[in-house]
């Protein structure tokens, strides 16, 4: 559906910027290359850098939209210390701020866009989704990821053949790139939150990108030859494989949602046909086949150089390693695994973040804050099934470990919920309430119902957020490994909502 613009949006559009602005514009765009493209490669970049200097963005009202977003979204990261280059002055860059840049591409948005069926309003809602996760403003972030995909139910988008006809291959590839990027969003939102996937993979038609000359300096365009190998690898197969990953985690998500209900409100259908006779543990052995097929340069991250297609693949294997992670977690949870399973899978993402080069995590930002927080929620669900002495200790360890990855991380986030201090209140909550029931055996109980309805936690560990770094006691003389398990009162447990949670 191609409506004319006039006829779905009469309105009549000034664009707020002039063409003042458009030296802060065209750097905040090479910013986005940097520190954003590697992972939502979004833009074709000669394309957009072309089109950002001959300044058609101020007579186009859904390039402005599209180039307003991300230059929301690139000064956003900039501002929380992504950029990892000495090129920029950060200060020169300040204004517009990134909020009144955000506000400009929202503004130009028609509020019937999806019935334009616009590529660039399209691509523009998909951008504001990001930066309100940068943010920290998970409703906003959802309410524009939903615009995003009102385009592709109008459209029937799902499907190449009904895309607009004549499209080169520019358009086509970046295209695909969004449909991709949106989809691997919609799921990442949906095991970091509580929404639900609005498009299954199962339903689409719609090839994986693969790799054109996107003008980016370094090595031959688009592939790094391998040192022991004659054929040649490009960054989108890494970029690829990652798709693949969450792909593989859509079908894991219903079941990690039940696990996460403690009602089941929508009734069970009578039948089990549905049921998918694979093993979480099968698909997990394929998901590790696959990753060890990958060209050798996708599994280790080296430093950042001045190559940028070097730092190209950099980015897919940090992405990679951390994905890989985030799957073995979330498949070991639904599959019903034993806190052992859970703190040695968190312990191996925590060993694989410490690996990668900090430059890579500090570009990748506030997304990476929410995955690791992700992981924070899939580890506190084992509390809900009651603890020995020795199972306290261990995840108690891995639970501290993850703290100060997170702070590391949260460290020059403009937009910050404090997640670290308040992970390290919940222990520290949680530890009082331990020495004070389940320390001596007599205090220990063998259910959730004795222990529920006259235990009580004090309110101020939910609402102290401030509390100094909290120091790891040793329990090695005081653990049984044979210890009857120890129950923790609901109310406790409710806070790991409001540690977790990544809303500004």
């Amino acid at each position: 559906m191609n409506a004319p613009e006039q006829t779905v949006h009469p309105d009549r559009w000034i664009p707020p910027f002039n063409a003042s602005s458009q030296a802060v514009i065209m750097d905040l765009a090479e910013i986005f290359f940097e520190v954003v493209y590697p992972v939502f490669p979004l833009f074709h970049r000669s394309t957009l850098l072309r089109r950002v200097a001959r300044g058609e963005y101020l007579t186009n009202r859904s390039l402005f939209s599209s180039v307003a977003a991300m230059c929301a979204l690139a000064s956003a990261r900039a501002r929380d210390g992504a950029v990892y280059t000495s090129t920029w002055d950060l200060a020169s860059l300040s204004q517009p701020t990134s909020e009144a840049f955000l506000a400009a591409a929202v503004e130009a948005l028609p509020k019937d866009a999806p019935l334009t069926q616009d590529f660039n309003y399209m691509r523009a809602c998909v951008l504001i989704s990001i930066t309100y996760i940068q943010y920290g403003r998970m409703a906003e972030s959802q309410y524009y990821l939903n615009t995003y995909h009102s385009f592709v139910a109008v459209g029937s988008l799902h499907d190449e053949q009904e895309w607009p006809p004549h499209e080169d291959t520019v358009e086509i590839e970046e295209r695909r790139r969004l449909f991709w990027s949106a989809y691997t969003l919609d799921v990442f939102t949906s095991i970091i939150g509580t929404s639900v996937i609005r498009g299954s993979e199962a339903a689409f038609n719609v090839c994986y990108p693969c790799d054109i000359d996107d003008g980016i300096s370094g090595k031959a365009p688009g592939t790094f030859e391998m040192a022991t190998e004659t054929e040649t690898v490009t960054w989108l197969q890494g970029w690829n494989f990652v798709t693949d990953l969450y792909r593989i985690l859509e079908h894991t998500l219903y079941s990690l949602r039940q696990l996460r209900s403690n009602r089941e409100r929508t009734p069970a259908m009578p039948v089990t046909f549905f049921d998918c006779p694979v093993s979480q543990n099968a698909v997990l052995d394929h998901v590790m086949a696959m990753y060890e097929e990958l060209p050798p340069i996708f599994k280790s991250t080296k430093p950042i150089t001045n190559d940028s297609r070097d730092t190209l693949f950099g980015f897919q294997a940090a992405n990679i390693a951390a994905t890989v992670q985030l799957v073995r977690m979330v498949l070991f949870t639904t599959e019903g695994s034993d806190v052992e399973q859970k703190c040695e899978i968190a312990r191996d993402l925590i060993r694989a973040f410490r690996s990668i080069p900090v430059e890579y995590l500090q570009a990748i930002s506030s997304p990476l804050l929410h995955h690791l927080t992700g992981i924070g929620v899939i580890l506190g669900s084992a509390f809900h099934f009651g603890l020995t002495r020795s199972s306290y200790k261990r995840i108690r360890s891995v639970l501290l470990e993850l703290t100060e990855l997170i702070a590391h991380l949260e460290t020059g986030l403009h937009y910050s919920t404090g997640t670290s201090d308040k992970l390290r209140t919940q222990v520290k909550c949680i530890d009082e309430f331990w020495h004070r029931h389940g320390n001596a055996d007599t205090m220990v109980v063998s259910s959730a119902e004795e222990l529920g309805s006259g235990a009580t936690t004090s309110s101020a560990c939910h609402k102290d957020s401030s509390v100094g770094q909290f120091q790891q006691q040793t329990y090695s003389e005081q653990v049984a490994e044979n210890s009857p398990p120890f129950y923790f009162p609901p109310e406790l447990l409710d806070n790991w909502a409001w540690v977790f949670d990544a809303t500004y």
